[in-house]
């Protein structure tokens, strides 16, 4: 049901998530969601731990087999993109004016926030570390402007009407970050 409700917040927005649409998502009565959620902000708070639950997926595939720090990242920024052209409704509720009203969701995403930079950080710290990255950037400061620079692409694609592929330019925008994060060798004398 919380999937079927971010599809429909991806079609309609979060203020045309309502019990009759969920239902029609999901092909069962309206009295049957509420035996499962007591109102719009249940279903919302439910939302963010399935997002949650995505970003940690994400993360623990773009571990698998990655050779290097700054592979693992790289893995892990494409499979967020990938994660929002496929669900939609996530942008949309992440970007939503519910969000910047209920303190309870806006905690909550605070703190999914919260949880994804720090992950971002440590992965930044070891392709530091690993002499792959650039040794003069906070890793903290690097990772909010990671998400930052995300969210715009993800803000102009929801409101562009999903118009175009966001991993196409989500590809464009992660090679030109990643060529001002990394550590190049320079040849002199050429």
């Amino acid at each position: 049901m919380v999937r079927a409700s971010l599809k429909v917040i991806g079609k309609s927005g979060v203020s045309g998530l309502t019990t009759a649409a969920i239902a029609r998502e999901v092909g069962m009565s309206e009295a049957n969601l509420y035996r499962h959620f007591r109102n719009k902000n249940d279903i919302l708070l439910a939302a963010i731990g399935v997002i949650k639950e995505m970003i940690r997926t994400n993360f623990e595939h773009a571990v698998v087999d990655a050779k290097t720090p700054l592979e693992t990242l790289s893995r892990f920024v494409l499979l967020q993109i990938d994660l929002m052209q496929s669900n939609p409704g996530i942008p949309r509720f992440l970007f939503s004016e519910e969000l910047h009203i209920q303190g309870g969701l806006r905690k909550e995403v605070l703190q999914m926030m919260y949880g994804f930079s720090t992950k971002l950080a440590a992965l930044i710290r070891e392709a530091q570390r690993s002499g792959t990255m650039c040794v003069d950037l906070d890793p903290k400061m690097t990772a909010l402007m990671l998400i930052g620079t995300m969210q715009g692409l993800m803000f102009r694609w929801s409101l562009s009407g999903f118009s175009f592929s966001l991993m196409t330019e989500g590809k464009k925008l992660w090679k030109n970050i990643q060529k001002t994060l990394v550590v190049r060798e320079i040849t002199v004398g050429r």
